[in-house]
């Protein structure tokens, strides 16, 4: 097992860009991965990395999902990018351009090289707004591709209806539990009470029923607080 430390959390791009430095399948992928969350994506398909060119990239740029650059890699196609993806298929290459990426400070992945990488792109699930990620820090890609096949199984495009609904219960708490502290402390009796589980089980007007219980419960309680003062 890694001995590194790994923080899973949901990266701001908005605004910004990322390139992916490669030509053939891995950078494929990592430019769809890109494309999917609506990230400003560049490849430089250098005819003279080790990877044989993916037809694909070519499909992407012609269909203006990608600006693809089918030429030699030079150091100044970084400036002005947030995120490096390399992936040459040649390790002396792809370490000297991971070198120069550093040198801007942009945040490098080195493709299936977990010493050479600042972050891993998840196995996920992806409905709308909602997407659900999961990661083994680089150790097993195989076995984050089973969770990820399961987890949708499990979870198909319904879950954007959840969402709705939860964002108008997030609404109701927010105008009616206050301050923040106690708003937090109803979320987290509602999810130890299987809320979720109840709007899956039996639909959203049992939810929110629930959820109008338990802030009829809290604004009963600081009645009776506020009486006993």
């Amino acid at each position: 097992m890694s001995g590194r430390v790994y923080l899973p959390v949901a990266l701001n791009l908005d605004g910004a860009s990322a390139i992916v430095v490669g030509a053939g399948e891995a950078a494929y992928f990592k430019a769809c991965l890109l494309v999917d969350f609506g990230v400003a994506t560049t490849v430089i398909a250098a005819p003279d990395f080790a990877d044989p060119f993916d037809h694909r990239l070519q499909d992407m740029g012609d269909g203006g999902e990608i600006r693809l650059r089918r030429r030699s890699y030079a150091p100044t196609d970084l400036d002005g990018h947030r995120v490096a993806i390399i992936a040459t298929g040649e390790r002396p290459m792809d370490y000297a351009i991971e070198a120069d990426a550093r040198d801007r400070g942009l945040l490098v992945n080195v493709v299936d090289d977990p010493s050479h990488c600042d972050f891993f792109a998840s196995a996920y699930v992806k409905h709308g707004s909602i997407s659900i990620a999961v990661n083994s820090g680089g150790a097993s890609p195989g076995f984050t591709g089973a969770l990820k096949d399961d987890l949708a199984q499990r979870y198909g495009p319904e879950i954007e209806d959840h969402l709705a609904h939860y964002l108008v219960w997030r609404r109701m708490v927010r105008e009616r539990v206050d301050p923040f502290v106690e708003r937090e402390h109803l979320w987290r009796g509602l999810r130890a009470d299987g809320l979720y589980d109840l709007l899956r089980t039996q639909g959203p007007e049992a939810a929110r029923a629930m959820v109008e219980e338990r802030i009829q419960a809290w604004a009963d309680s600081r009645a009776a607080t506020e009486e006993n003062r």
